[in-house]
């Protein structure tokens, strides 16, 4: 018996594996590039659909006469409909249609027209817009059409349109939307500004009850108003045009801002402070001397070292909500000075806080309190005092007298507060003859003891809080001014105070508040001082307060003139504003 054997090799798992991928690049290429060839017919079969539509569109437009050519709706009037949709080879495609009269400079542009007339001929543009796998692309084409014999303002006139931003800045792109309802025919047509911040609506019909609006994306409204029972008497009527005059309105619109009003309780505040009547709280000094609660550059012989330096030893709250104030008070003259800085713990080396943190901070800081709530507690959760005190005559040195390190432990928000808001912006009067502002709502804040409005104008907003607790502090002091394109934090602290009450506001002529400053109240069997806060404000209460007219309030600080204000009165909400001038 004999056998014979047959060899059959079959592939290995690597084999398989390189000739799967050169399969897979192959036919995936192929597949590529046959997709972008579906994609490119495609896109190019729907462009010229569109050119088609868009060239027979205006072909038609072209052939009707002259009067004939306008939208419905719009100015020139007219039966062409300003937006449509029409659909071609499987593709829907938009129509947008804009018809406008033309204003020719050839005779003089606007209010240097030599003949007054601003409707010198008609401009067309008709717009395809179509999307193929979700890319959208639009195609167009304008031509001008133009009236056998010479232009005419028969029945009709011109509405000019300027658009402003609060600092009276033109606004070009800006959306001007004009309604007629009263017309034979309704106009609604949209004209945009140019970059002039002019937009024109040239042949418009001699008519009154034109509701004219204005705004952009991302900014504000203006408008002109209708009279109506709570607005009788619009500050901005509705625009009246008159056969061959131009009716000029002007408008001021801006970016919108956001605004979040948070109401909060009475904060609770720990602090680090040295008077320097010893060392114990310095962790490092060099070329300095601690002497009768002051810390002075080292001397030898009647001669003060040109510069030296003092650190304190480190603060860690337990509790830290956030940081608040660093103050600190120095003597310096002309050829002195004393230059604090925070800094904090990188690894056992003390390290300035960096100026995004708190800018400035490299150079130092000359001037108390100083606002060091930016500063990002989670990150900085432990802060060193720091100064250099230097001289360029070595007779005379510097002196630090004391510094603190102020810091929030903990603040309860506080919810269901019942708040109104009021712009100072006025769109009329009522019958009465009181102001109809533009913005005026009542709120209440949240469960988190906020109100966030977004896209709110630009404005001088009034504040106030309708509930049992008193206002001791309102952040921003209110009214106060909300700028463009702002995102503004309102911060009101209440307290469940009862009785006699007085808040007391510091500010300068400018209206800027003045943090840190000395505010005496005096009466028979009261005398008490406070320090105003970082937004300029304190409140006194209790202690033998009473409600009375004949309070003496004495304000100061270094740097500027003293205050005194008699006949302050005391009430159980009182406030009352002081004002002090820089020396």
């Amino acid at each position: 018996m004999s056998y014979s054997a047959s060899s059959h090799r079959g592939f290995s798992f690597v084999e398989v594996l390189v000739t799967a991928a050169l399969v897979s690049l192959v036919f995936g290429g192929l597949f590529t590039a046959v997709n972008g060839m579906i994609i490119l017919i495609q896109n190019s079969k729907a462009k010229a659909g569109a050119t088609a539509l868009v060239v027979e569109r205006l072909e038609y437009i072209r052939s009707l006469p002259y009067s004939a050519v306008g939208t419905i709706s719009g100015v020139p009037a007219g039966l062409i409909p300003q937006q449509s949709s029409t659909t071609l080879n499987g593709v829907t495609y938009q129509e947008r249609v804009l018809i406008e009269y033309v204003d020719d400079p050839a005779d003089g542009f606007g209010g240097a027209d030599l003949n007054g007339i601003l409707s010198d001929y008609k401009r067309v543009k008709v717009e395809y817009t179509y999307s193929i796998r979700n890319a959208t692309t639009s195609v167009s084409l304008v031509t001008t059409v133009v009236p056998i014999g010479i232009e005419s303002t028969a029945g009709g006139g011109t509405i000019r349109v300027n658009v402003f931003d609060a600092n009276t800045t033109p606004v070009s792109g800006a959306e001007v939307r004009f309604i007629n309802t009263t017309t034979t025919t309704t106009i609604d047509t949209i004209r945009y500004t140019n970059i002039d911040g002019i937009a024109y609506l040239a042949g418009a019909p001699a008519a009154a009850n034109y509701q004219i609006f204005a705004t952009k994306a991302g900014y504000s409204v203006d408008q002109t108003y209708s009279a109506t029972t709570s607005n009788p008497n619009p500050a901005t009527p509705l625009v009246t045009v008159t056969e061959s005059l131009v009716s000029t309105m002007n408008f001021i619109i801006d970016e919108l801002s956001s605004l979040t009003i948070e109401t909060v309780g009475v904060p609770t505040f720990g602090s680090f402070d040295d008077s320097f009547s010893d060392s114990s709280l310095t962790a490092t000094s060099s070329d300095v001397t601690f002497v009768s609660n002051e810390v002075q550059l080292s001397q030898s012989a009647g001669v003060y070292a040109p510069v030296g330096t003092v650190l304190s030893t480190s603060t860690e709250p337990a509790t830290l909500d956030r940081w608040y104030t660093l103050s600190f008070a120095a003597s310096t003259t002309a050829s002195t000075s004393v230059r604090v800085s925070l800094y904090y713990d990188n690894s056992g080396t003390p390290t300035l806080v960096p100026d995004s943190e708190l800018p400035g901070n490299s150079v130092g800081f000359t001037t108390s309190p100083l606002n060091i709530q930016g500063i990002d507690a989670g990150v900085y959760d432990e802060l060193m005092i720091g100064a250099t005190l230097s001289t360029t005559n070595t007779s005379m040195t510097p002196v630090l007298h004391e510094w603190s390190l102020q810091y929030v432990v903990s603040q309860p928000s506080v919810s269901g507060i019942p708040i109104d808001i009021t712009g100072a912006k006025v769109i009329g009067s009522d019958a009465s003859s009181n102001p109809v502002y533009k913005f005026d709502n009542s709120y209440t804040t949240n469960g988190s003891g906020e109100i966030e409005l977004t896209d709110i104008e630009y404005d001088l907003y009034t504040v106030v809080v309708s509930s049992s607790d008193t206002v001791v502090e309102v952040c921003p002091v209110t009214p106060f001014y909300l700028e463009p394109n702002a995102d503004e934090v309102l911060t009101i602290t209440l307290d469940s105070i009862g009785g006699s009450f007085l808040r007391v506001v510091v500010t300068d002529p400018a209206g800027n508040i003045v943090p840190g400053a000395s505010v005496q109240l005096q009466n028979t069997g009261y005398n008490e001082t406070n320090v105003t806060s970082l937004c300029g404000q304190t409140y006194f209460n209790g202690g033998g307060l009473y409600n009375a007219g004949n309070y003496v309030l004495n304000v100061s600080k270094s740097g500027y003139n003293s205050s005194n204000v008699s006949s302050t009165t005391v009430s159980n909400n009182a406030v009352s504003t002081v004002i002090i001038s820089p020396i």
